[in-house]
């Protein structure tokens, strides 16, 4: 019934099983020292027959850290429990790949570790509040520092050095997280970044943040095995960037003009965690990603099977991501070849500590 969908897949230098990709989905579930919890690897393992695993977004070092229990790769320790984790999704034929991620302003010093404080682009405060495990509830998000040329110097050679250890672990490729509101998105809107220097002011300048990190990134893995994921029109974490449509096609450009293996693009159907009404623009960004960017495309976000293959069959995109499916679905691929319904996943576990919700989805009988 879904021949596109689970045949083989050429994506970039990559031979992939089907052209299922399972999304970087945050857990926060890691341990006290910021390393994947003791289950991740089985619970990735579980996962391991889509034809592409994208890790959960993993911060490149300790003051990128936003939220409660969410895990990093900037320690020996972290990169040795992501090493079996990639054990673990090779083992079933996918590729695995990580995505790096820098929260930026978007979090609390209760989360992260001791010493480090939130930190952006300009010291605007986000119109929302966050949760921190201290408080048991949410709480207000501070002031962030205004990151210093030193600050932004020192990111950088985070991302380099987080690819480093990705590369030690494994992984065949890596992410960068540029979606819904973290750092690199920062520096890239109007609302979050201030800055008259050279990493502010127009809209290329706002970029060149994405640049130098990119450029980083190249340094460790080839550019063909580097992606970038995108929220098109995304306002969550507070971000209301003047023209969306314009950074929009300005990161796509940047994409095209660097060289990146794929751009990973999230339909505006969903922003971040939160299901929103479909629109014209769900089509519209994948129109504009295939016109302004010539490489490998994934799309993300209100996908069924029945959708995702008319998109493939169409060549409007060359891989389709299953997001929180993945969660209650940990056989997604077997259903959809068998035509058996997916299991509903429990929102209330999603983001809570413990293996309750995590690794105790039943495989269909």
């Amino acid at each position: 019934m879904y021949e596109k969908l689970l045949s083989p897949a050429k994506f970039g230098p990559w031979d992939l099983t089907s052209h299922i990709v399972m999304p970087p989905l945050t857990r926060n579930r890691a341990e006290e020292d910021f390393s994947p919890n003791q289950r991740a690897p089985e619970y990735y393992g579980q996962r391991n027959s889509a034809g592409l695993v994208i890790c959960e977004a993993t911060q490149v070092s300790p003051e990128a850290t936003g939220y409660p229990r969410t895990p990093g790769i900037w320690s020996e320790a972290q990169t040795e429990r992501w090493t079996e984790i990639v054990s673990q999704i090779h083992a079933g034929g996918a590729k695995a790949l990580i995505q790096l991620w820098h929260c930026g302003r978007i979090g609390h010093p209760d989360n992260q570790p001791e010493g480090c404080f939130p930190m952006g682009p300009s010291a605007v405060q986000p119109g929302l509040p966050i949760y921190t495990d201290t408080a048991e509830d949410l709480v207000e998000n501070p002031v962030p520092k205004e990151m210093t040329e030193e600050d932004v110097q020192w990111v950088i050679d985070s991302y380099r050095s987080a690819c480093a250890n990705a590369k030690k672990a494994g992984f065949d490729g890596v992410e960068l997280h540029a979606a819904n509101g973290y750092l690199v998105d920062q520096f890239a809107s109007t609302n979050t970044n201030l800055r008259t220097d050279k990493w502010g002011g127009s809209l290329d300048d706002r970029l060149n943040f994405m640049r130098a990190v990119l450029t980083a990134m190249m340094e460790v893995y080839p550019k063909e095995c580097i992606g970038v994921r995108m929220s098109p029109y995304g306002t969550f974490n507070d971000i209301q960037d003047e023209d969306p449509n314009a950074k929009y096609e300005a990161m796509l450009k940047l994409c095209e003009e660097m060289g990146v293996g794929y751009v990973h693009v999230i339909r505006p159907v969903v922003s971040g965690n939160i299901q929103m009404e479909a629109s014209g623009r769900d089509v519209e960004v994948i129109d504009t990603a295939r016109r302004l960017y010539s490489g490998p495309l994934i799309a993300a976000a209100g996908y069924t099977p029945e959708s995702a293959e008319k998109e493939l069959e169409a060549g409007r995109v060359d891989l389709v991501a299953f997001g929180r499916a993945f969660v209650s679905n940990p056989d997604l691929v077997r259903r959809v070849a068998e035509g058996i319904p997916f299991a509903e996943g429990n929102p209330d576990t999603y983001y809570t500590p413990g293996m309750t919700g995590y690794i105790d989805y039943p495989m269909a009988s």
